[in-house]
């Protein structure tokens, strides 16, 4: 019978990281450049989820660490629920850097109109926040990742 083991997910890694930022906020900039006049100015409401994933992710590291670590006052985690909180914490990041360029490409756009007209203004603040909120999301999520790792498993097991 084969042993049959899910395959190892890796760290994120910055470059990942990097290289979705960056495709992310030149297609946003390109985007934003040709058809930005046609938006609806821009919410206060658009960075509140991803800042409140950010903080429920943050308390999920602290909890998630202290369980891996076998903290006395922690409550015990399920395997399984580490493993999908890992993985939560994977994906937030990637999707916290997509964020972080789309809100820099747009960023980029609002530059040159910076002082016309009041939606942009507007507009140039949301995007501050979106970008701020998104940052978190980022160091979150890694957290959230590495908070999973077990501080003995890289040591060798003695028989």
């Amino acid at each position: 019978m084969t042993n049959l083991r899910p395959p190892n997910m890796r760290r994120t890694r910055w470059t990942e990281l990097v290289v979705i930022c960056v495709v992310i906020g030149a297609v946003t900039y390109v985007l934003a450049r040709v058809g930005y006049n046609s938006l609806p100015p821009l919410s206060y409401g658009v960075p509140v989820p991803i800042a409140a994933l950010a903080v429920i992710e943050f308390a999920a590291a602290r909890r998630v660490r202290a369980a891996v670590r076998h903290d006395p006052r922690a409550r015990p985690l399920q395997a399984i629920v580490v493993a999908r909180l890992v993985a939560l914490g994977k994906a937030s990041s990637l999707v916290g850097a997509g964020v972080v360029g789309a809100a820099l490409g747009l960023l980029g756009e609002l530059l040159h109109f910076a002082g016309v007209p009041r939606t942009v203004g507007h507009d140039l603040q949301v995007t501050v926040l979106v970008l701020a909120a998104a940052l978190l999301l980022i160091a979150a999520g890694l957290w959230l990742e590495r908070a999973g790792v077990d501080p003995n498993s890289g040591r060798r097991r003695e028989k």
